[in-house]
């Protein structure tokens, strides 16, 4: 089976044997998992109704999709895309998140269920966003994390592009924005971080990326222009393979005078911000999260 939740169960394992081209990881990613569908749906509902009246699937666009709180909507939306290195996921982390910012904020939540690699490859979850987003009425804000974050920014690059409206406000985890994985300073943090490895994080990126180039900015957000983008919050921990892009994107908004305010967490995880109840920093930096959201709204 696919470990949804690998960080947990594979910490005590050698990070060279996990993460090697042959280690689990990638043998789990090469069988493919007929119970992932059931499985997710199970963490997603038991997660979702924690912090949320009302539970809804929907077919948006021909696109799996669960609202949270649809009730909600007059008071606002937050659009959710999970992370899982583009072929697996909602898991049960991701689910926590999302209930708990709309909770939070008083606001309805949609979580877009993308196509994931290795059957999808890009532009196929990309397209799926997009046609989902467009069908809304009125203003929404965008989260996402690990994965997910890059497919925001990918998704808030072509609407821009287009024309047509961004979200208010984006809120991202520990964001891929390079996946090349080709960045001089991640070998840094690569014997640190107990989460990810970059031969397996290569591994997913060439799944996802199929035949196109991956500095493609839709691919990697690092690669391409941030001017007139929305308002971002980032949140990213310091022993983690991402933290040197997230640094370099920063600069790049900073440059080009996009607002980005990025937490940066000594010591923290990758995607420690979606682990409430398991990361205490996770709750550090909710309200953070939450008050952002608040106060861009439309």
């Amino acid at each position: 089976r696919r470990p949804d939740n690998v960080g947990l169960q594979v910490m005590p394992m050698d990070l060279n044997d996990l993460f090697s081209t042959s280690g689990p990881l990638a043998r789990a990613f090469d069988g493919y998992c007929e119970r992932r569908e059931q499985i997710e749906m199970a963490q997603a509902v038991q997660a979702a109704i924690r912090d949320a009246r009302t539970v809804v699937d929907e077919h948006i666009a021909g696109v799996h999709c669960t609202w949270i709180n649809p009730e909600h909507r007059a008071n606002g939306l937050i659009v959710s895309l999970h992370g899982g290195g583009y072929i697996v996921g909602p898991g049960a982390l991701h689910w926590g998140w999302v209930s708990t910012l709309c909770h939070d904020t008083g606001q309805a939540g949609l979580l877009i269920r993308y196509s994931r690699a290795p059957e999808a490859t890009y532009p196929t979850a990309l397209n799926e966003v997009l046609a989902v987003v467009r069908t809304l009425d009125g203003s929404w804000q965008l989260i996402g994390d690990s994965a997910g974050g890059g497919l925001g920014l990918a998704t808030a690059f072509s609407l821009r592009d287009a024309g047509e409206m961004v979200p208010t406000a984006m809120v991202l985890s520990s964001p891929w924005l390079d996946i090349t994985m080709a960045h001089p300073e991640q070998a840094a943090n690569a014997h640190i971080d107990p989460m990810m490895g970059i031969p397996a994080l290569d591994h997913y990126a060439r799944a996802y990326a199929g035949a196109t180039d991956r500095t493609h900015p839709h691919l990697s957000p690092l690669y391409g222009d941030p001017t007139g983008l929305s308002p971002m919050l980032i949140t990213v921990g310091t022993a983690e393979l991402f933290l040197f892009e997230t640094r370099d994107w920063k600069a790049k908004c900073d440059a080009m005078g996009t607002s980005c305010k990025v937490i940066e967490v000594d010591g923290a995880i990758h995607d420690f911000a979606i682990m409430l109840g398991l990361m205490p920093e996770a709750s550090e930096v909710l309200p953070a999260q939450t008050a952002f959201l608040a106060d861009h709204r439309a």
